[in-house]
Parts: C-alpha cells; structure tokens; sequence
C-alpha cells in the first residue's frame, strides 16, 4: 500500500487504522490526531511526500507494546470510542462509532507546527549533492544526525551512500 493510499484511510472518518510497518505500527495525518488525543501522548513526524504532494504528519510505536499488553487493541478500541476493531492482514482497522473523532484535522496540526513544536519532529532528507571524493563521503557521514533520525532514514541514507560511492567508482573505473 503506497503512502498516498493510507493518507486516504486517514481521511475516512469511520475508520481508524493502524498499519504495520515492520516492527512498527504508524498512523497518518487525522488517525495521527486521534491516537495523540485519545490514546497516547507521542512525538508526531511531519515530512513532505513527494508522491502525495503534500505534508504527512505520522507517528509510530512498536508492535512489541501491543504484544506484551503494554497498548493492548482493546485499550485503544475503547479509548477512541471505537465499536469494534478488525485485524486485517497486518493492519488494525478500528471502526469508529462517532464520525467526530476526526474533526478539525487542519486546526489541529497547524497548531501542532505553530504552539508544540517539541511534539513535531522533521524528517528532513539528507542533504548533500554528489559524492566526488572519500573527503566528501567522511564529512557527509559526519554530519549526518544519527540521534534524530528514525530507522527507516538511516538505513534510506546508507543506501544513498551505497549508490554514491558505486557510482564514483564506476566514474574513476575501479569497478
């Protein structure tokens, strides 16, 4: 399912979904509104979809919270006044008996941006232009923000690395 898809379901308002993303459950933009005001305070990520063309505000916590009953489904299902919740393949669908639960998505996350900013953390790309040299690989590793940057953009930048120095290689003729 694309980024695009799922910021749909977010969009639907009798529905509340969780999907799993490796060792992570995530919910987007008003599912993502939802779950910090009904369920559990957590950090929102706020990054710009090229695919979607537009802003997606996200957050995610680990599966191992709903298998070791920390977050139980339940729990959530009866928090955000859901009826019932379905497991569908990986995902969790919640559905929910009041519509309302989802409104003012817009308020809510330009004032996310503008009054808690310590509770939106940007996931920038990393920023760097071609790789001509092993100076420039050592000062982009340097300067890349390990402590802020999830899993999923670590690994997105090793692999960024990886294509870099495959092609400086096959420039300079060592492959």
């Amino acid at each position: 399912m694309t980024i695009k898809e799922k910021i749909q379901y977010s969009e639907d308002k009798t529905v509340f979904t969780l999907f799993k993303e490796g060792l992570f459950y995530k919910c987007y933009n008003a599912d993502a509104m939802v779950f910090v005001q009904k369920i559990k305070e957590y950090k929102v990520s706020s990054k710009y979809v090229k695919s979607a063309s537009a802003e997606v505000l996200s957050l995610g916590f680990p599966v191992s919270e709903v298998e070791k009953g920390k977050l139980t489904l339940e729990f959530i299902s009866e928090r955000m006044g859901a009826s019932r919740f379905e497991v569908s393949g990986n995902d969790v669908v919640f559905i929910l008996d009041e519509t309302a639960v989802k409104s003012n998505y817009k308020v809510w996350a330009e004032t996310l941006k503008k009054e808690k900013p310590c509770n939106l953390v940007n996931e920038p790309e990393p920023s760097y232009t071609s790789i001509d040299n092993l100076e420039s690989i050592v000062t982009i590793i340097k300067n890349f923000d390990l402590a802020n940057s999830t899993p999923m953009q670590s690994l997105g930048f090793i692999q960024q690395l990886k294509e870099e120095v495959q092609q400086l290689e096959r420039k300079n003729g060592n492959i």
